[in-house]
This record gives structure tokens, C-alpha cells and sequence, in this order.
């Protein structure tokens, strides 16, 4: 499969550099945005380019700004968290510390969610409780916005509540993403004393019920969804109890009236995108972001997408369709910039937060290697079984595997404490690990294993391990990393993601606005974060610790 980013090329400027024109100096945007599309590698965006519009948001960016080819995550943890904390902060996740969606906690003996924090609900959006950015171990744009820019304001709104929170931080004045449950658009006092007003208003409209019975149908013409077919036996069912896996599909969740079933529906459709463009835009109008000359932040997370590649496929007609309406809602989210803060005084940064693989089934029907199962189930018994031969059966049939999830095994601590005898506990565990990975590496769709210790004393050799030690934080890694075979799936949904292969950590990349020379394809390597450092930059704040990203002088920055 081929993973890098093509483009047209009419009327841009391809320049390895990334410095075709001489910088110029100019006052800072009173709005900077960071937008991350939730699902959108640079494969998929690939094959569906040649057809979106002309005249649409993705050709805007391009033929404005800067497009660049290779943009791609440093961390192996290729999921919505750690994407959107990249995005947020600049820096991979090692150093934000968001390195799961999840991730097993031994002291605790559970996973913990990754925006999991005791918040107090406000009392009018009961849904909004216990969730913030209390995980985070760096600081994001918001933050340093908010800490260095007097009277800055900063926002942030997604579908999801990780992708809201992880982009905004802890110190933004708000982050509000969408409640299933309700339909309604929430945040906390973690943020904010009492529901902003724009807030209650958006919400007492009732935006999405606006959806209603509206048909999902094919947005592009025929010649758009070529080559793909709309209804393979292992997409899901679209979420109305139709038990249909094709389009048009009536969007109402198998309801008579707007409930849970509808919103959830809406979130896995192109609607969802729409409806946190909509939300955005009102963020923007009720919170005065960028209506004047002290730089704002507005961060946007494009969910719904993410949803649709899951469960219909990245190669599927819904999938394609719902890139045709993204390229649509974007287009008119940038011509609402214009209008409510003036052309030329906004900046924007669009990428996503994880790419995605093919489905397995419809790789194969192309004549490559693909396969799934019960991946990490296999390993877990196979790594079991090989500890036992090696160190004796533990005592009362426990386990000396304490947790095996999100490609990492760990260990039960009171297990090996059991069995050393006088072996020191530091050589057991990391005899353990050699053995653990040696025995994973023979298990079904596992491509190779590695100690964490190991890795991390080497750093990696090569460009698989360096991204699984960009993804290790400490204490938040088990003893054994996992990597799955290319094109290979753990589980029964349609696709997925979090690998450190390249369809997973290669995404889109544009710049437009604040000094971005315009019409320009750039080959220079960047990752996802760039946009935190590039409006850091921009506007006179500290580099983020630990970037890797360098802003080209032809930005017009210094």
C-alpha cells in the first residue's frame, strides 16, 4: 500500500525546502486554529483528492497555503488521545504523556481513560462531570497562550470528549464536546463556573435534532465512489435498525423522535462533522474569538470521521462520502473566518490525529497480506504459557500476566515476587520480558515484541522501535510492546488504527493564513504538532520542550 500524500500539483509550488518565497513580516493573527480531522491518513486523503471540488475547502488550503507530504506522528500510539495531545501540545507522546486512549494502571489494577479526572458537573450539564486534561504532562498552545498573551482567549470543541480536552488543556478558558446520551454539546467546572450563555443557547436549539429524518445519500457524483462497493458483508449496519449497509440511509436511529439511538447515528455519519462545524462557529461568535487584536486560539476536532472508517471502512462508499462532505464543512468553516474575523487576520493549521488500514478483507481482495483475530488474546496465552515453562506454575493458578491491552503486556509484580527465589527482582523481570516477547513473537499476526526496558536503553535501531519509544511515558508502559503484522487487525470491527506502521502514522498536513506562503508543496518531514509550534512562534511564545518541528523562514516568522 502506498502511504504518502499526493496532490495536484497545478499552479502550486513544489519546493523541497519549503522556502520558495522571501519572508515577510506582518502583524499576528487575532485567531489561531488548530484543526484536527479525527481518522484522515495520508492514503485515504490519497485516493479520494483527484475527487473533491475545485472549489472546495482542501483545494483553499492548497492553493493558499501550504500543503506538506510528509507529515507523520513520531509516536507508535497511533489513536484519538495521543493525536489530539500532539496536536494540542507539539510534542509526541512520551513527553505529553497521553499514550493510549487507555492504558493499564498496575497500582490501581484497571485501565484508566485518558480524560478521566474528578470534575465537578455544572448544574445544568450533569453529563460533563469527571472529565479534564489532569493527565497531561506537558503544556499545550492554550496554555501557553493563555500564560504568556494578557487577555487571550482560548476554546475548544470536538464531537469527542478526548479530542476536545486534549487540544484545549487544562488552563483554556473552555472545552466542550458532545454527550451521546443527550445530544447536547457539555463541558465542566474544570473550565468555566457556570454554562457560558452562547452555550445554553446552542443547545436550546437543539441543533442536531435539525437532522432529523434527513437521508444520508451519496454527496459526489458516480465517477467519486469508483472502484468502491456499498454494501461488503463485514461493514456494520448503519445505526437505525434498518440492518442496511448502503446509502441513502434515513438518518433517525430507528426512532420517531430525536433520542440516543439518533445521536449516535449523527456521530457516525458526516452529520456529526457538521454539527461540530456549526458548534465551532458559535464558540467563535459567543466566546469574541479573534474579535480583536490580541491572539486568540480556537482549536477544532472533526470526529465523525473517525467512525465511519471504523465502521464501514476506509474504502467504503461511506467513507469516501464523508471526506466529500468534510471538504464541504470546511470550506465553509473558512469562509466563516473570514466574515467574522476578517480575511488575513486568522491562521489555521489542519491534520489529523491517527491514520487508518485498509479492512482486511477488502486488502485482500486487492492481493495483500492482511488478516485479523483475537491478536492480543493469543499473545496473552502463549506469553502465559511460556513463563510457566520457563518459571514454574505461580502458586493458587495465578497469572503471571496482570493485564495484556493497547499492544502491551504486563506483569503481575506479587507473581514474580512469588517465584524468584534468590534471583534479584530487577534480573527476573527483565529475564521475564526477553521470554515474553520471544513467545509473542510466535503468536498469529504479531509482526514483533520487545522489551520496554530494552527499547528504551536503545532508543531504537530502526523507524518501528524509535516510534514505540516515542509512545513509552514513564509509568505508563507495561514491561513487553506488541507490534502487529502490516494490514493486520486485532478484533471484529470493520478497521482500525494504533499501530506505528505508516498508514497509521502518515496524515495530512496544510498551513494557511499567519505568513504561510501560498500554493506551496512542501517535502520537508514535519509531524502533526506543528501547528503548536508554529503559532508558538508566530507569536512570540516559548518553543514547546521536546518539539522536533522547525517553522520554514519562509512563514515570515523569526
Amino acid at each position: 500500500m502506498k502511504c504518502l500524500l499526493t496532490v495536484s500539483l497545478a499552479g502550486l509550488s513544489l519546493a523541497a525546502g519549503c522556502q520558495p518565497q522571501a519572508p515577510q513580516d506582518a502583524p499576528p493573527p487575532r485567531l489561531v486554529v488548530l484543526c484536527a480531522v479525527d481518522q484522515l491518513a495520508a492514503w485515504v486523503f490519497a485516493a479520494g483528492q483527484p475527487h473533491l471540488s475545485p472549489d472546495g475547502g482542501f483545494a483553499r488550503l492548497a492553493r493558499e497555503g501550504v500543503t506538506f507530504t510528509q507529515c507523520a506522528y513520531e509516536h507508535a500510539c497511533t489513536e484519538t488521545g495521543p493525536g489530539h495531545a500532539t496536536v494540542g501540545t507539539g510534542v509526541a507522546a512520551n513527553v505529553h504523556g497521553i499514550v493510549r486512549n487507555k492504558w493499564w494502571v498496575p497500582a490501581l489494577n484497571k485501565a484508566i481513560y485518558c480524560v478521566d479526572e474528578k470534575v465537578a458537573a455544572l448544574p445544568d450539564l450533569p453529563e460533563g462531570k469527571d472529565r479534564g486534561a489532569g493527565l497531561m504532562l506537558a503544556e499545550t498552545l492554550a496554555g501557553a497562550m493563555k500564560q504568556g498573551i494578557r487577555g487571550s482567549l482560548a476554546g475548544s470543541v470536538a464531537w469527542k470528549d478526548r479530542s476536545a480536552i486534549a487540544m484545549a488543556g487544562p488552563k483554556a478558558d473552555l472545552a466542550v464536546w458532545c454527550e451521546n446520551a443527550t445530544g447536547r454539546f457539555v463541558t465542566n467546572t474544570g473550565w468555566t463556573a457556570q454554562t457560558p450563555q452562547w452555550l445554553q443557547l446552542w443547545n436550546g436549539r437543539a441543533v442536531i435534532d435539525s437532522f432529523f429524518r434527513q437521508q444520508w445519500e451519496r454527496t459526489g457524483p458516480d465517477s467519486a465512489y469508483a472502484g468502491l462497493v456499498d454494501d461488503r458483508p463485514y461493514e456494520l449496519a448503519h445505526f437505525n435498525g434498518t440492518q442496511m449497509r448502503t446509502l441513502p440511509t434515513s438518518l433517525d436511529g430507528g426512532l420517531s423522535k430525536p433520542g440516543v439511538e439518533f445521536y449516535t447515528q449523527i456521530y457516525n455519519s458526516p452529520f456529526g462533522n457538521t454539527t461540530v462545524r456549526l458548534a465551532a462557529e458559535a464558540m467563535v461568535r459567543g466566546m469574541g474569538l479573534g474579535a480583536d487584536a490580541i491572539p486568540d486560539v480556537l482549536c477544532v476536532g472533526f470526529s465523525s470521521t473517525d467512525l465511519v472508517g471504523h465502521y464501514f471502512g476506509p474504502d467504503s462508499v461511506e467513507a469516501r462520502d464523508a471526506l466529500l462532505r468534510l471538504d464541504r464543512d470546511l470550506l465553509t468553516l473558512l469562509a466563516f473566518l473570514d466574515a467574522q474575523v476578517g480575511k488575513g487576520q486568522w491562521a489555521m493549521f489542519v491534520t489529523a490525529d491517527h491514520g487508518i488500514v485498509m479492512t482486511p478483507e477488502w486488502a485482500r481482495a486487492q492481493g495483500v497480506d492482511a488478516g485479523r483475530g483475537a491478536i492480543q488474546t493469543m499473545v496473552g496465552a502463549a506469553v502465559e504459557k511460556s513463563l510457566r515453562d520457563r518459571f514454574g506454575v505461580p502458586a493458587d493458578s495465578k497469572r503471571y500476566l496482570s493485564h495484556v491491552g493497547e499492544y502491551s503486556l504486563f506483569f503481575d509484580d506479587a507473581v514474580l515476587e512469588s517465584v524468584r527465589g534468590d534471583t534479584p527482582i530487577a534480573e527476573l523481570r527483565a529475564a521475564a520480558s526477553q521470554v515474553a516477547a520471544a513467545a509473542a513473537t510466535k503468536a498469529k499476526g504479531i509482526a514483533a515484541a520487545y522489551s520496554t526496558a530494552e527499547l528504551l536503553a536503545s532508543g531504537g535501531t530502526d523507524a518501528i522501535e524509535k516510534a514505540l519509544v516515542k509512545a513509552l511515558a514513564p509509568g505508563r508502559a507495561g514491561e513487553v510492546q506488541l507490534v502487529v503484522k502490516p494490514n493486520w487487525l486485532d478484533g471484529t470491527t470493520p478497521a482500525s488504527h494504533g499501530s506505528p506502521h505508516p498508514y497509521d502514522r502518515e496524515v495530512v498536513g496544510f498551513a494557511i493564513g499567519g505568513g504561510a506562503p501560498a500554493g506551496v508543496v512542501c517535502t520537508d518531514p514535519i509531524t502533526p504538532g506543528f501547528g503548536a509550534v508554529w503559532f508558538r512562534q508566530r507569536l512570540g511564545l516559548p518553543r514547546p520542550a521536546a518539539a522536533v518541528d522547525t517553522v520554514p523562514a519562509s512563514f515570515g516568522v523569526r
